[in-house]
């Protein structure tokens, strides 16, 4: 019983510095965010970095993000300063920082985890009918320079089993320097059907120096056979001989419906020359009512 009030005082100065302990891990001067606060941002903007790189933007300075921080910034209602003085007091306590990085790691993991299970992009049962198969048989990168050969970047990839309804989706990554000489430069993807008849979309490439990640998806709507599926990476009116270009991780993914390829073979073939049943378009100009397949601007230079 003697040993019962030194039993208590021991539990109430282990309490004491454990109350000590945590009131000097959160003893912050005033402008410098909360451990909650600092964690939330710092996942966000691990979710930015992630989300420029997937998008091919690459940098190697803090200032060259900065601008898309800002958007964090505002969204959590806190000035570039208070994270400045945040980043540093918290570096400056590397306990505390490390605490901080556990969480902003776990929050990563689940959002990670989140993701594979669909719960941002719900599984639909039609989409699982869908096949996505790569056509590109082609390098994946360029480089054009003065010394360069090849002035354009033009293929043509010809394929039997190119069908109504697919959809081609053109991806790469460009990069083109003011030197370069050529003029009116585009980027056009195009199907060539067997009467001689074409649907493209085109876009504008840039001359910055600034490396884009260019996107281009192109609906097969009309009832004609398909000859081949060209692209031009590079295309331009005229080439002076000074090239400055460079051209890279190009795909090129044809997405068609695995069930439908029969009865859609079938719907071709009976609106080709020979059936007399279903009229087929001869013109050039797209359809009123399947212009919503093809918006000619439908392209994605970030």
């Amino acid at each position: 019983m003697l040993n019962l009030p030194y039993k208590i005082f021991n539990r109430f100065i282990l309490l004491v510095t454990i109350m000590l302990s945590l009131s000097a891990c959160d003893r912050r001067p005033r402008g410098v965010l909360n451990q909650n606060d600092m964690t939330i941002v710092l996942t966000e903007m691990h979710k930015t970095d992630a989300s420029m790189m997937e998008r091919g933007l690459t940098f190697n300075h803090y200032s060259d993000k900065a601008p898309y921080y800002k958007f964090i910034f505002k969204k959590y209602k806190i000035t570039q300063a208070e994270f400045d003085s945040s980043l540093v007091w918290y570096s400056k306590n590397p306990r505390v920082f490390g605490n901080i990085y556990t969480k902003v790691l776990a929050n990563l993991t689940n959002l990670q985890k989140e993701v594979k299970n669909g719960k941002y992009h719900p599984v639909d049962t039609l989409d699982l009918t869908k096949m996505r198969t790569s056509i590109w048989n082609k390098r994946m990168k360029f480089l054009l320079n003065k010394d360069s050969i090849r002035t354009h970047l033009n293929f043509d990839i010809p394929e039997s089993n190119f069908m109504l309804g697919d959809v081609y989706e053109l991806k790469f990554l460009q990069r083109i320097a003011p030197v370069d000489s050529s003029t009116h430069q585009r980027i056009v993807l195009r199907i060539n059907y067997a009467n001689g008849k074409a649907d493209s979309i085109s876009g504008i490439a840039y001359h910055d120096s600034i490396l884009r990640r260019y996107t281009i998806r192109l609906h097969a709507y009309r009832k004609l056979k398909i000859k081949s599926v060209s692209v031009e990476l590079l295309g331009s009116k005229t080439y002076k001989g000074k090239m400055n270009s460079l051209t890279d991780s190009i795909t090129l993914i044809r997405e068609y419906n695995v069930k439908t390829q029969d009865s859609l073979r079938k719907v071709v073939d009976m609106a080709s020359p020979g059936y007399m049943s279903v009229p087929v378009n001869t013109t050039n100009e797209l359809p009123r009512n399947n212009k919503k397949f093809i918006n000619r601007r439908f392209y994605h230079p970030l």
